[in-house]
């Protein structure tokens, strides 16, 4: 499909303006920037009350103006995980509500058009709501600490979080007949690969002892495996990018049968990204599956086949 044919796609083109229309944008919006700018604003506070004026600090500045910055980054990344499975939970399970999904379905656009539109609508609020991020997270700059290849680093991680979370959310709508049952269980199962990955590494390190990332193994796999979450990829690559590494790969250093090995490694936000980007593919081309006359069949008859059967006709049991 050519990208002129995804900005005159109707679909697109309707949604943004439902979506856009009324106060529901603005409310969310509002809220949105509400967030972060009063936890932005206490962490400020908590660092300027135990900021000492009689013995200067020349590195005061730059730990104020990083503290901002991991903050409103912090804040917008779950924001944007909690919120964009919700832009799209209603994209298609709405249209079945609404008794408008056969309509749909019989229109000469295709169920990429159709899946492109309602996630591509929803990603251009997302990128709205990243970009009303950009002055908060300007202010770091301010302090000083913070440097632009750490803001775009940040940026594209929010972008990409968005879009795959938005993605978990169309492929629920498009699975699910009710808009609520989508919701639920896209934003669940967002939480639970936010949780989840943690919770595995810490079990990981019960079974093995002590720190399972202590060998060349364990770093390869438990700790590409922490990459695969938004808040430890980007949360590590700013420690790399502070110890003065490389934003496109890092040096590992480890040991393997005792012996020292040096082995260049992509950088955490790059594995996240890739991560993110196979499975938001992965997700779209099983939604536009699922659109399909074809694949919705097979779907109705395999709940009509573990359906309970039906009670047997009144009319035409009397004799």
């Amino acid at each position: 499909m050519r990208l002129t044919n995804l900005f005159s796609n109707p679909v697109l083109v309707k949604e943004l303006r439902r979506r856009m229309r009324g106060n529901r944008a603005l409310y969310i919006l509002t809220g949105y920037l509400s967030i972060i700018g009063v936890v932005t604003l206490l962490v400020y506070l908590a660092m300027v009350s135990t900021m000492s004026f009689n013995t200067p600090d020349p590195e005061l500045g730059s730990r104020v103006g990083k503290s901002i910055f991991i903050t409103v980054m912090f804040v917008s990344l779950l924001q944007v995980c909690i919120i964009s499975p919700a832009l799209t939970a209603g994209s298609i399970a709405g249209e079945r509500e609404r008794q408008s999904y056969d309509l749909l379905v019989t229109t000469l656009l295709s169920p990429w058009q159709i899946a492109l539109g309602k996630l591509g609508s929803a990603l251009a609020f997302a990128l709205l709501l990243n970009l009303a991020v950009l002055p908060l997270a300007g202010l770091s700059f301010l302090f000083g600490g913070v440097t632009f290849v750490e803001l775009l680093i940040g940026m594209v991680g929010l972008l990409v979080s968005a879009i795959l979370c938005a993605a978990i959310g169309l492929f629920w709508s498009s699975l699910m007949k009710t808009t609520q049952g989508a919701l639920v269980v896209a934003q669940g199962l967002v939480l639970l690969w936010l949780a989840g990955i943690p919770f595995l590494y810490i079990i990981a390190a019960a079974l093995f002892g002590g720190d399972p990332l202590n060998n060349l193994v364990g770093e390869l796999t438990l700790g590409g495996f922490l990459c695969l979450h938004p808040f430890i990829a980007l949360g590590l690559t700013a420690v790399q990018l502070a110890e003065g590494g490389h934003p496109l790969w890092f040096t590992l250093n480890s040991q393997l049968n005792g012996v020292s090995v040096s082995i260049p490694m992509l950088s955490p936000w790059l594995i996240y990204v890739a991560f993110a980007l196979i499975v938001t593919l992965v997700l779209i081309a099983w939604s536009v599956h699922l659109l399909t006359p074809t694949g919705y069949t097979r779907r109705e008859q395999r709940q009509q086949r573990h359906a309970p059967p039906a009670p047997p006709s009144a009319v035409g049991s009397g004799g």
